[in-house]
């Protein structure tokens, strides 16, 4: 039987916080817009404070962020197959190739906007929201499958970073 790691979901609101965070910061670093990074620093950290503070905007980050990693993972593999196969990556890294993948991740963000945003333009069809868990459903939550499976994948990442930062130094 597969490990349940539906359970990492609690932990989204702090992986939306650190994506909003990440991006925005790399973006003010890269234009150098506001020039000091501690400016820059300070921005990105309020920006996704504000990002974070509205429901339907971690709504949308907590869609859009899955399909995000799962579209960088598979073009980082695609790469490194393409790079160890033909050992000239330089011939399929052009200007095209990047344009088409800025297409796909608009797409992804478009995909996610719609999924999110749809009840906003049209309240007919009905907004679902969640009501907050009690005390009793939390507690049974802690020792649920979903939650064992977490902390399991949580410790054999640890376990894992651990070997390889040890093995490294050595």
């Amino acid at each position: 039987m597969p490990i349940d790691i539906t359970g990492i979901y609690f932990f989204m609101p702090v992986f939306s916080f650190l994506f909003v965070f990440v991006v925005v910061y790399a973006i003010l670093a890269k234009t150098k817009v506001l020039g000091d990074q501690k400016v820059n620093l300070l921005v990105s950290f309020v920006m996704a404070i504000i990002f974070m503070n509205f429901s339907s905007m971690q709504l949308y980050v907590e869609t859009m962020l899955p399909w995000f990693v799962i579209f960088i993972v598979c073009l980082f593999l695609a790469l490194v197959v393409i790079a160890f196969s033909t050992k000239e990556v330089d011939k399929i890294m052009k200007p095209a190739f990047a344009w088409v993948m800025v297409a796909i991740l608009v797409v992804i963000f478009l995909i996610s906007a719609i999924k999110v945003f749809n009840p906003v333009f049209h309240p007919e069809y009905g907004v679902v929201s969640g009501n907050s868990p009690q005390i009793i459903s939390q507690i049974r939550a802690m020792f649920d499958s979903s939650t064992s499976g977490t902390i399991l994948l949580l410790i054999v990442a640890a376990v894992v970073t651990w070997v390889l930062v040890r093995k490294g130094k050595s």
